[in-house]
């Protein structure tokens, strides 16, 4: 047991499905030799090349231990095809069926994380791969349609199940987090719980300098990434570049995952220039830190606490100020991205009487010491080797 924990340890679910469909055919020169006839006359040559090119493709995913949406892509693409060509020289059909069923296994695994496009890709191949050998398995039409559609649904099938089931989980995780306010990837706040904490970092403005700042960070090209490496890798991404932006946002500052690829920080500020040094040295830390660039939206503004008519509530407070800050973000991005906009606006006269419509509700708990995306894929520092340079994303 202790052994099998080890192997879990170090090769993620995309790996171990490969070395495990690969590695079943492995031992099959062994048995041609041992029984000649469990391959078809004259075919001993092509079965030692298909065999050397599935040995290369376990060989790889064993040295690799974790693998990339694009090596996954590859290699379980030539892993497929390895298996059907397997199937197509041995002699026995009942062999061979049983052998070329385990094209499902690739696809039905890569369903866990992989984007939709591998996906489909992979269902593809093993689907054309399945038609191909049937056809030259089949005696008669009707046995091949029989045949194929049988396994079709085996392909199929468990794909379906493995989306039905990663769909369910995400929306259990996203209701879960909407509930605790805490986001499970990068351990900050989300939106919700940032609203909860709204009149109280209104309050330690007004109680401190008067004048408070916002910024809103955006991931520069966030769906070229998702879209070519896919969404594990759009994971490591956020979660480099929330480390960095943790870690050099001010003392005191409050910082959460306001979207998809969108971080806010809501800082206590003196002055504009305050403001616009504190998002250059964000904007730079992520550059370093993390393959990709953020463009920055600011806005600062002096808080003013009122009971009268034109006072606002702390909802209408928040959402003016996240609504100018993100239209500063949008002229960053016209800028080029990877560039800073700050504004500075008039008083914002709050009603301090007023709490957010989320602060009735309990509040969020403490951040983790670990996110839900450490404890699940155990590396992130796996995404550190994963560079757009030069050209940033």
């Amino acid at each position: 047991m202790a052994l099998i924990r080890n192997v879990m340890r170090r090769y993620d679910a995309r790996s171990m499905a490969t070395l495990i469909s690969t590695g079943g055919v492995l031992p099959l020169p062994l048995i041609a030799v041992l029984a000649p006839d469990t391959v078809k006359p004259g075919k001993m040559g092509l079965l030692m090349a298909i065999w050397s090119f599935i040995a290369l493709v376990f060989s790889v995913t064993a040295l690799r231990r974790r693998l990339t949406d694009r090596e996954f892509a590859v290699l379980g693409g030539l892993g497929i095809a390895g298996i059907g060509g397997t199937s197509l020289i041995l002699a026995n059909p009942l062999a061979a069926a049983l052998v070329l069923a385990i094209v499902a296994a690739i696809p039905a695994i890569g369903a866990i994380t992989a984007s939709t496009r591998l996906i489909l890709s992979h269902l593809a191949i093993a689907i054309a791969c399945a038609a191909a050998v049937l056809l030259n398995l089949a005696d008669s039409g009707p046995t091949f349609l029989i045949s194929f559609g049988a396994l079709f649904g085996i392909i199929i099938v468990p794909v379906f199940l493995v989306v039905a089931l990663r769909k369910s989980m995400e929306a259990v995780l996203d209701q879960q987090t909407r509930l605790c306010g805490i986001d499970p990837l990068t351990g900050l706040l989300n939106r919700r719980g940032f609203l909860i904490r709204a009149s109280q970092l209104l309050s330690a403005a007004r109680s401190s300098t008067g004048r408070i700042g916002i910024l809103l960070l955006d991931v520069d090209h966030f769906k070229r990434i998702n879209d070519e490496y896919g969404h594990l890798a759009g994971d490591g991404v956020l979660l480099s570049a929330s480390a960095a932006i943790r870690e050099h946002a001010p003392v005191g500052s409050e910082v959460c995952r306001y979207g998809g690829e969108e971080f806010l920080m809501f800082h206590v500020v003196h002055d504009e220039d305050e403001l616009w040094l504190c998002a250059e040295r964000l904007r730079a830390a992520v550059a370093a830190t993390a393959p990709v660039t953020v463009s920055v939206g600011g806005v600062c503004a002096p808080l003013v606490s009122s009971r009268g008519g034109e006072a606002r509530s702390t909802d209408d407070v928040i959402g003016n100020l996240l609504g100018q800050a993100d239209e500063c973000v949008y002229r960053a991005k016209e800028c080029g991205r990877d560039t800073t906009v700050i504004d500075s606006i008039g008083p914002v006269i709050w009603n301090d009487g007023t709490l957010s419509v989320h602060a009735a509700e309990d509040p969020p708990a403490s951040p983790p010491s670990a996110s839900l995306y450490e404890v699940f894929y155990q590396r992130p520092e796996d995404f550190e080797e994963m560079d757009t340079r030069p050209g940033r994303l």
